[in-house]
């Protein structure tokens, strides 16, 4: 594990829009606090971060779109309406972020899995002393 920060990646390189650069700016930070906080922060995963930030931007882009539009698009001249695609880029990305977080010990099942258990100290009471084997 590293104590170094991971630099993050230039996001303008990434993502064209400003509005999609500030949202993998806002997600590189809370991911990189969430491993830093489980102690589970290396440079073997920073290329994993960076698709788990590229599909949380993409999944949250979808996911506004779907949001104004729904998920069903009706068009005028047909009388049938058509799934949006964003639905389908929102249902990929997510499956695709489940399964980077679980590999990163994000989510809670997997977090018990590569954390260490901290244990308290152990309190002396009274009846420690009583229950003692006698010598």
């Amino acid at each position: 594990m590293s104590n170094e920060q991971i630099t993050a990646p230039d996001w303008t390189a990434i993502f064209p829009e400003s509005t999609d650069v500030a949202e993998a700016e806002d997600q590189w930070r809370a991911v990189m606090a969430d491993l830093q906080a489980a102690g589970t922060l290396a440079d073997a995963n920073a290329h994993t971060v960076i698709r788990l930030v590229e599909f949380r931007v993409q999944y949250r882009k979808a996911a506004r779109h779907v949001a104004e539009h729904g998920a069903i698009l009706s068009n005028k001249r047909a009388k049938v309406g058509q799934w949006n695609p964003y639905w389908s880029a929102m249902q990929q990305a997510d499956a695709r972020i489940v399964v980077l977080e679980s590999k990163l010990g994000l989510d809670p099942v997997s977090r018990g899995k590569t954390t260490k258990v901290q244990r308290g100290k152990t309190k002396t009471r009274a009846a420690d002393a009583y229950l003692k084997a006698a010598d």
